[in-house]
């Protein structure tokens, strides 16, 4: 008999569902009603994967007094936690545990958790209720008697991940052990293992120039193995060419074909192709993307507090100096300059850190950054970096293909309109696919926007599908 699996709801969506009514949720200063903590317990991993962003590991370990004090500190809002993160601000919390790899603690992870419930019941604290534990790990010690006493202890409320990146092939060329060895046979056994109890297993697949080639294949393998929700990203890293997008796209649409012939989107969600991307943005959407500017906190191994992990030392190398904005002794926030920063931080909108090409740009839905990254590039975060911009065109014209063929395979009054313009994507896929696309795209009664590359639509968000709405776009310039 088959086991249903329990699909671990966006933790976010979940509670956002329960405040739809609430002051709090109306509170337009309030965008996100979840907030992260990141407990880096270790430096040190047991693997060296190649494509890893951590580029100075270590051997540290957190101590479990230090975790303490910053649970103590989290639900007291002493030294200046409050100001940053507290019930108000985030009537619920994600206590992240990462390292390296978060399972060579596990003994310590075990001890925060089980600190953290007592400390919130204890206080009647709000977030004794609204927590939710997020792990991603390797998957090498996953049969360790220690972590699967840890998992089924808090499978209620643990969103958990195992990187699996898809094909052994692909898996064992970057997930390696230090001598070199493969680690595929480990992580894939493991992911499994969980998803056969009935868990949703997350998943996430890392594109970068070098295994560009196996993308489809990569998602098509996760599919195989039962997974239903495949997140994946491009890498924002220099290194992107004309070349890697119109590859992209074909791999892409390698993938569409065979998935639209074998499977049903309605029991799928990828998040490289959510239909709502790739068209304008209205100006009233002006937040930061990132959520490495005040929606998560996190702490290294020796107590220091950082916008997310990203600005630590292990993660920017030599490039800039790690971005510190407090440690759990002293407190957080309390020098000037590390109020300074962070009040920076919450200035920072999509508008103060685009150009006018990116701000009014056709396809700036679902184009996104690292803030962090763009601090390890430009020494400031308030400017973005736009290496994927030619993948993003790609992806852009993936989205049409892949929604408007399934829209018009299955009799669907829908259509996705193509918003890249010809002059961008015909580089990228050629003439000829471009005029499908076009004919696709009309054939359901879509929009196509030939040539313009900055347009702005106000501070109205449109029904891009109602027509009449096209009248008020401005074309503020074409090629």
């Amino acid at each position: 008999m088959e086991i249903k699996k329990r699909r671990f709801e966006q933790f976010q969506d979940w509670i956002m569902g329960m405040y739809l009514n609430n002051d709090v949720a109306k509170n337009s200063n309030i965008k996100v009603l979840s907030r992260t903590f990141t407990f880096q317990v270790t430096d040190a991993c047991n693997l060296a994967c190649t494509y890893c962003y951590q580029i100075n590991k270590n051997k540290r370990r957190m101590s479990f007094e230090t975790a303490k004090l910053a649970v103590d500190k989290l639900l007291s809002g002493e030294d200046g936690f409050g100001e940053y993160i507290n019930p108000n601000n985030s009537p619920a919390i994600i206590l992240d545990f990462i390292g390296g790899e978060p399972f060579l603690e596990i003994e310590l992870i075990d001890k925060i958790v089980d600190y953290f419930k007592l400390k919130t019941i204890e206080l009647n604290h709000p977030w004794a209720k609204n927590y939710a534990i997020s792990i991603c790990s390797n998957g090498v010690l996953y049969n360790d008697i220690k972590v699967q006493k840890f998992l089924q202890k808090n499978k209620d409320v643990l969103s958990f991940n195992i990187t699996v990146d898809g094909t052994k092939e692909l898996h064992d060329a970057c997930r390696i052990f230090a001598d070199g060895s493969p680690s595929y046979d480990l992580a894939h056994s493991a992911a499994l293992d969980w998803m056969k109890r009935g868990y949703e297993m997350g998943s996430k697949i890392t594109i970068a120039p070098d295994n560009l080639k196996y993308f489809s294949k990569c998602m098509l393998a996760l599919i195989e193995d039962g997974y239903h929700t495949i997140n994946a990203n491009y890498v924002y890293e220099e290194g992107w060419t004309l070349e890697h997008a119109q590859e992209f796209y074909q791999r892409c649409k390698e993938f569409i074909d065979i998935f639209h012939s074998k499977y049903d989107l309605a029991n799928y969600e990828f998040s490289l192709f959510i239909e709502t991307w790739a068209k304008p943005l209205s100006s009233k959407e002006n937040t930061n993307w990132c959520g490495g500017t005040g929606l998560m906190l996190a702490m290294d191994p020796d107590g220091k507090l950082f916008p997310c992990i990203r600005y630590m030392e292990s993660s920017i190398g030599n490039t800039q100096k790690p971005l510190i904005i407090g440690d759990v002794f002293n407190g957080l926030m309390q020098k000037t300059c590390e109020k300074q920063c962070v009040d920076c931080m919450g200035k920072i909108t999509r508008r103060s850190q685009s150009t006018d090409q990116c701000f009014y740009c056709p396809i700036a839905s679902g184009c996104a950054w690292c803030s962090a990254y763009n601090y390890q590039v430009f020494g400031t975060i308030d400017k973005r970096a736009t290496y994927i911009c030619e993948m993003h065109k790609a992806r852009s014209l993936a989205l049409v293909y892949f929604y408007n063929k399934y829209y018009k395979k299955n009799n669907i009054a829908n259509v996705k309109d193509l918003w890249v313009p010809k002059q961008w994507a015909i580089p990228i896929i050629g003439e000829e696919e471009y005029n499908y696309l076009v004919e696709l795209t009309k054939s359901l009664g879509g929009y196509v926007n030939e040539n313009a590359i900055m347009v702005d639509i106000g501070d109205k968000t449109l029904d891009f599908h109602k027509q009449e709405n096209y009248k008020n776009i401005q074309i503020l310039k074409n090629d």
